[in-house]
């Protein structure tokens, strides 16, 4: 993919160097606001940057472009935020130019994009807004405070020694930069260079910035359905096989398990033998019309896990059988399952792509296999406020998952001590 950046003083000047740079095939990855000139990065001239990408094996010379005159998402354990290296595609056979209708309904999927993410991207500038007039506190609760002068404003001493131990731990920047503020204005010198005061306060500013949703509740009547998707790779089946141990063999419920993973060698058989361990029955479903008559024959079940095939966030044909399946039954809770090792700009790339999918939750795996969870907090902010539901922290099944915490994520985020939890958890357990 090629990646590059593109700045202007609002959102939709952003957009149209991106549509005119890469044309209606860019991916939205990421948006930010930040201050340009000011003290240390704060209060300066508000600017908009918009990180776009293309796959240099689809980028090509254009034809003039048919657009459409118009144009949506307690306890603390990152590296440093990394600038964005741009790849120059090699040269290549000049294709046909697509009709008018094929661009058109291109550029709708792109506008389509452009506007989920505007819509999230508005939601933490009002977010980032509040937190600069002291509008919200640690908890969430309204304060009527007063916002900070700019004029003389002088850095608090110890700014620059958090600075650095967020963005060491992964915290992307315009984050860093809302909690550096919010910081200088609440806090003296004296409190900030207080270790275990600062430390405290850190952890409940993080874990007041992460929503989490809790277990799946159940009704009496009728079944719950849950799907899960996501790419391929992040260990979608083997958390459905954790979460439906659990509630079947410790909840008590009567549990299905249901695939149309039909893609992956072996998926099938993996599934049926954690069935046959479990004794919980498993139907594998080759279409939506499949799928609607599973649904029927088990709706005396408590909970319907639904287990689909890893998809290319980039492939809309395989996204679009996805959302197939998804229409078939209402209300169905869909989690979106991201690996805790992938790459924020890519996770973020994820959502927007699969958000054709109405999806209810972020579920986190893998945390097991790195020692970096800005990613959590980032994805989290970044997705628009989607409740975090579990944690997954290695193979296990059923044990290594657990109901997300907001203060462990934070956790998690600032200190990294993964195995300290995992030692206290096993304990508690």
């Amino acid at each position: 993919m090629r990646i590059k950046k593109f700045d202007a003083e609002t959102l939709q000047g952003a957009l149209a160097k991106v549509k005119k740079d890469f044309g209606p095939e860019a991916v939205i990855l990421h948006t930010k606001k930040y201050k340009k000139g000011g003290i240390f990065g704060l209060f300066g001239s508000e600017r908009t940057e918009v990180t776009a990408g293309i796959d240099i094996n689809i980028e090509k010379p254009r034809a003039p472009q048919f657009m459409p005159a118009a144009q949506q998402p307690v306890s603390s354990y990152g590296r440093t935020h990394q600038e964005s290296r741009q790849y120059n595609p090699q040269p290549m056979q000049r294709q046909a130019a697509p009709s008018l209708q094929q661009t058109s309904q291109v550029n709708m999927d792109m506008i389509a994009n452009y506007r989920r993410v505007e819509d999230i991207s508005l939601k933490n500038e009002s977010f980032a807004r509040e937190l600069n007039e002291g509008k919200i506190s640690l908890g969430g609760n309204i304060r009527g405070m007063k916002e900070p002068s700019a004029a003389g404003v002088n850095l608090k001493d110890g700014i620059g020694r958090i600075q650095k131990l967020l963005l060491d731990n992964g915290v992307e920047e315009n984050l860093v930069f809302r909690t550096l503020q919010t910081i200088n204005s609440q806090l003296s010198d004296a409190q900030i260079n207080n270790k275990q005061n600062i430390d405290n306060y850190l952890l409940d500013y993080l874990s007041g910035m992460i929503k989490v949703s809790g277990p799946f509740k159940t009704a009496a009547g009728t079944p719950k359905i849950i799907s899960f998707i996501g790419p391929t790779g992040v260990g979608k089946t083997t958390t459905l096989a954790k979460l439906a141990a659990k509630y079947a063999l410790v909840e008590n419920k009567k549990v299905v398990l249901v695939s149309a993973d039909t893609y992956r060698i072996a998926a099938e058989a993996q599934l049926k033998k954690y069935g046959e361990i479990m004794g919980i029955p498993v139907e594998i479903v080759l279409t939506p019309a499949d799928f609607k008559k599973v649904i029927n024959k088990h709706m005396d079940k408590d909970i319907i896990f639904f287990d689909t095939a890893g998809r290319s966030p980039r492939n809309k044909k395989q996204l679009m059988e996805l959302k197939e399946f998804m229409e078939v039954y209402s209300p169905m809770e869909t989690h979106l399952v991201v690996s805790a090792v992938t790459k924020y700009y890519d996770a973020l790339s994820i959502i927007n792509n699969f958000g054709m999918v109405p999806i209810h939750r972020i579920l986190f795996t893998k945390l097991d296999e790195t020692k970096n969870y800005g990613m959590l907090l980032n994805l989290s902010v970044g997705s628009g406020g989607i409740p975090v539901s579990y944690l997954t922290v290695g193979q296990t099944v059923p044990d290594d998952i657990e109901v997300a915490d907001s203060g462990v994520m934070a956790r998690l985020i600032l200190k990294g001590d993964f195995e300290a939890w995992i030692k206290q958890r096993n304990l508690e357990s």
